[in-house]
């Protein structure tokens, strides 16, 4: 479809869709004007006489070269919007992956390193009071440079041959006394902890801690 400015003549090939999108009016890319593309609107070209600079067949314009000014303006404005959506899409992907690398920044969560613990000191006795129970004693600390939960602390007992005769994970509530969830291992600090195990019998001649 066609229409005409009504102020230079100047012709221009357009679409209903860029009508109802500019609500029927056009700024001339001649004269710059705005005119109501609908007054001028024909399947065909218009006629020789209607061109206003128009004086012979040489000096007519060729439609298809002429582009309204505002569809130029959205090609241009498509054109810039495109790399900023890809660069908003990689920048969005870019803090997805730092919030899941830093989540503990964000939250009450603490560090966890239990091979930043250190075994001081330890003991294995029977326990004096009851019969067929080990009473085992030990000091541990914290290396890491910051604060992190208590460990949980797997006891192996093993035999001459360090075969396996028994073992058991004990949770921070195990054992220190009068434990709260919110308690830490401070960094440089030594903590003693006490836990008991059955008495595996005499075949159990080695042990060994280990934290996670």
């Amino acid at each position: 479809m066609y229409t005409q400015c009504s102020n230079c003549g100047a012709v221009f090939r357009v679409n209903m869709k860029e009508l109802t999108v500019a609500q029927g009016k056009l700024r001339c890319g001649e004269c710059d004007g705005v005119f109501n593309a609908m007054d001028t609107l024909s399947t065909t070209l218009p006629k020789k006489q209607n061109f206003a600079s128009s004086e012979n067949e040489e000096d007519f314009v060729d439609p298809d070269v002429l582009t309204p000014k505002y569809t130029r303006a959205i090609q241009k404005q498509k054109n810039r919007v495109l790399p900023l959506l890809a660069v908003l899409a990689l920048l969005s992907l870019l803090i997805s992956q730092f919030l899941y690398t830093n989540k503990g920044w964000f939250t009450d969560e603490l560090k966890r390193s239990p091979e930043q613990v250190q075994m001081i000191s330890r003991n294995i006795i029977s326990h004096p009071n009851d019969s067929g129970v080990l009473l085992i004693s030990a000091a541990i600390e914290n290396q890491a440079e910051y604060a992190q939960p208590y460990p949980y602390v797997e006891v192996t007992l093993m035999d001459n041959n360090a075969n396996t005769i028994a073992l058991r994970r004990f949770k921070p509530e195990e054992y220190l006394q009068n434990y709260s969830k919110n308690d830490v291992l401070q960094p440089n600090k030594q903590t003693t902890l006490q836990l008991t195990i059955s008495d595996p019998g005499k075949k159990a001649t080695r042990f060994n801690f280990k934290f996670m």
